[in-house]
């Protein structure tokens, strides 16, 4: 029972690698208001930057990978990533019953990413759009390639 979880967690992951590692030609909007180029101009070494510090804490942890994984599903897919679960103090979302267990390491990155990106470029890139970078990236890194 466990081999088969660890081998559907195994494929969803190389799932996400694929369709992350896809490269994209064409500089439409995939949506209104969404754009692959988003932070050409306000940020363009974002991307970089963030790839960068996952690699360098996949290194030191690479259990990391998973308690990114764990933060995007938890601040993203009830209704959209806005970072809320970012937020910490007494009424936070961090203090949610199914958020006590989010790895504090992990919300460490993405603090030392946030503040890596905001002094390089200003605060000009969200803390959901860091999220989603760096969890993209680490996913990508642990992947096994095919």
């Amino acid at each position: 029972m466990a081999n088969s979880r660890v081998a559907a967690l195994v494929g969803v992951l190389s799932l996400c690698a694929a369709l992350s590692a896809a490269t994209v030609t064409v500089n439409e909007p995939i949506v209104d208001g969404l754009s692959w180029s988003f932070y050409d101009d306000s940020c363009p070494s974002v991307e970089g930057i963030v790839r960068w510090q996952v690699t360098e804490a996949l290194r030191r942890d690479v259990g990391l990978a998973a308690g990114l994984l764990r933060i995007f599903f938890h601040d993203c897919f009830p209704q959209g990533c806005d970072a809320s679960v970012l937020l910490s103090g007494t009424n936070s979302e961090q203090q949610l019953g199914p958020n006590l267990t989010l790895r504090p390491s992990a919300l460490k990155l993405i603090d030392d990413i946030r503040a890596a990106v905001h002094a390089a470029c200003g605060p000009k890139v969200s803390c959901a759009d860091i999220t989603s970078l760096a969890t993209r990236d680490a996913i990508v890194a642990v992947s096994p390639s095919f």
